[in-house]
């Protein structure tokens, strides 16, 4: 017959199993955030025509799989870059004339989304579909092409 005493837990046991268990919902929940950043999200921007011109003129010059991965990679160099600055110069290509937008379906990682998300709050943007104007606009009219585009960046690297 077994006695109450070896059934039972000690508090330092209990405390252990708490510890152990508050661990794995952390390592669990670190996981998930980690794998969500990787997670490619489907986004539709409205842009301008000539923004979907210039990457498909990018995609073909650089040999660039797609126009998803041509905007990833715009995206990644303004995080690597901290081109913040690109969010404070106006560079309206459209001031003064007929604005021409269209849907630019695509699919970006979720640090990336979080990236413009974070942007737009932070440089007090209108829209995120401006936040993502304003880095083809940069990329457009001000970047280095070469730099953007050839350098083979970590997609999800913080």
């Amino acid at each position: 017959r077994r006695r109450k005493e070896d059934i039972m837990a000690s508090p330092q046991e209990i405390a252990a199993a708490v510890a152990v268990g508050g661990f794995g919902l952390l390592f669990i929940s670190h996981y998930r955030a980690k794998k969500a950043e990787k997670t490619l999200c489907d986004g539709a921007y409205e842009v301008e025509e000539g923004h979907i011109t210039f990457l498909q003129e990018m995609v073909q010059k650089y040999k660039i799989p797609s126009m998803d991965k041509a905007v990833r990679a715009l995206i990644q160099y303004s995080r690597e870059a901290n081109k913040q600055d690109l969010f404070v110069k106006k560079r309206c290509n459209t001031c003064g004339g007929k604005k021409n937008k269209k849907i630019l379906a695509i699919k970006i990682y979720g640090a990336q989304k979080e990236f413009l998300q974070e942007m737009q709050e932070q440089h007090k943007v209108k829209t995120l579909d401006k936040t993502l104007r304003c880095i083809l606009e940069f990329a457009q009219r001000d970047g280095d092409r070469d730099e953007m585009f050839k350098v083979i960046r970590c997609k999800t690297c913080a």
